[in-house]
């Protein structure tokens, strides 16, 4: 049996032999095969994750009874690495959040779909808690799914197409709180929580104050965002009081499921002959958080959509999710459906979590791949680096177009005035 590392630095010593059979036996259902190699790859790029090291493995394998052919499976492990500043991770709870979500809630919210056959994500096929904390997944490739671009964001075909899924996703969530309350326990908290906040030397924290700094930089020298800039500022010296504001949902309102991390990095999709696709697979669970939809749909709307979509298509999209969110949640005999009214009002109220989107994440996303290659969580610690970037990354036409239209699409909605 051999072991094969194309291009990887550090070869992954937790993920050895008995981590590779476990795997196996989970993914075919079977013990009586032989492992012949495996060939470890980077699962993606550099630049295009930051909190976890992500590898693609290939193994060849024979059964027993059938020595003659090799097969061959291909698999996806997702390893958080032990470095200093990524605290906040440990705070949101990433690991255990993610494990419950595909060991325990995935399976009950695709059962409730089981005669339409609607899959949501991967399958889970084995956890390591130690010595790093390890997911290995079902690779979705094998299934033609595929990354979009994120440099480019989401044309309208693409946006619908993830709007029918989140409300079907977010319906499900809701029906599965008849059957199993006590689930919602483990998604208390996402991106942002008042534990992270607390945090002063936190690097999430650090990094999405130095986005609104470099914003603010570039803003007020651009000629009738002068009145913009102002509230931007006032914004900023309360920054993270607005930042708690802008998740805070009603205890009582129509919360549901969401997944946190709603960007186009965190989809894949699958394609008819014609190139249009048919459906999408959600992964990267570690944000998840039971709230209002309005967080999802704000998340998606600033960071991952064609800027003509989001001037265009902005209330059909919720248009799109309220009838999927609405036909879902009937076809699962669940009657709290709320109106097209209340659901537009959701998203509304959480516009101010759009703008965090906007200025604290897209940036990154929206950044050229020639930027983006040296970029980690480790590289991030050093200030020097980190200011390099964020010039980077606001110099970006794509960023700078895109805040120029949604900037005073806030300030219409009223957001800064609050």
């Amino acid at each position: 049996m051999s072991i094969v590392y194309i291009n990887i630095l550090e070869q992954p010593a937790h993920l050895d032999l008995q981590f590779l059979q476990d795997v196996l036996e989970n993914a075919l259902y079977i013990t009586d095969f032989n492992i012949k190699s495996a060939v470890f790859t980077m699962g993606s790029n550099v630049g295009e994750n930051y909190c976890s090291q992500i590898y693609r493995v290939k193994i060849a394998y024979e059964l027993i009874n059938d020595q003659e052919n090799i097969k061959e499976i291909s698999i996806i492990i997702k390893s958080i690495p032990l470095i200093d500043g990524i605290d906040f991770l440990v705070d949101l709870n990433v690991f255990h959040k993610e494990y419950i979500f595909y060991k325990y809630v995935l399976p009950r919210m695709e059962m409730l779909f089981r005669r339409e056959n609607i899959k949501f994500a991967p399958r889970l096929y084995k956890t390591l808690k130690r010595p790093l904390q390890t997911l290995a997944f079902e690779d979705l490739t094998r299934l033609k799914y595929v990354l979009a671009s994120r440099e480019k964001g989401l044309d309208g075909l693409h946006a619908r197409l993830i709007m029918k899924k989140l409300g079907e996703f977010h319906a499900a969530s809701r029906a599965l709180l008849n059957n199993a309350p006590e689930f919602q326990n483990c998604f208390k908290s996402g991106m942002i929580s008042e534990l992270s906040l607390k945090r002063d030397d936190g690097m999430l924290m650090r990094f999405f104050g130095g986005s609104l700094m470099s914003l603010i930089e570039l803003i007020e020298k651009w000629p009738d965002y002068e009145e913009i800039t102002k509230k931007i500022k006032k914004y900023a010296a309360n920054f993270k009081e607005n930042l708690l504001r802008s998740i805070a949902s009603s205890r009582n309102g129509f919360n549901v499921l969401n997944h946190g991390d709603l960007w186009v990095n965190n989809m894949l999709f699958q394609y008819n002959e014609v190139r249009e696709p048919v459906d999408i697979n959600l992964v990267d669970f570690q944000m998840s958080v039971w709230s209002s939809p309005g967080i999802d749909i704000n998340y998606f709307f600033y960071t991952s959509l064609e800027l003509n979509v989001l001037q265009r298509e902005y209330e059909n999209l919720i248009r799109e999710y309220y009838q999927s969110l609405n036909h879902s949640l009937r076809k699962l005999n669940h009657f709290e459906s709320p109106t097209y009214q209340h659901i537009r009002e959701e998203v509304r109220k959480h516009a101010l979590y759009g703008f965090f989107a906007n200025y604290g994440v897209f940036p990154t996303i929206s950044m050229e791949k020639q930027y983006s290659i040296d970029s980690s969580l480790e590289s991030f610690k050093n200030d020097d680096f980190a200011q390099q970037k964020l010039k980077q990354m606001f110099s970006s036409a794509r960023l700078q177009e895109t805040i120029r239209y949604t900037l005073k699409q806030f300030d219409q909605m009223g957001i800064f005035d609050s």
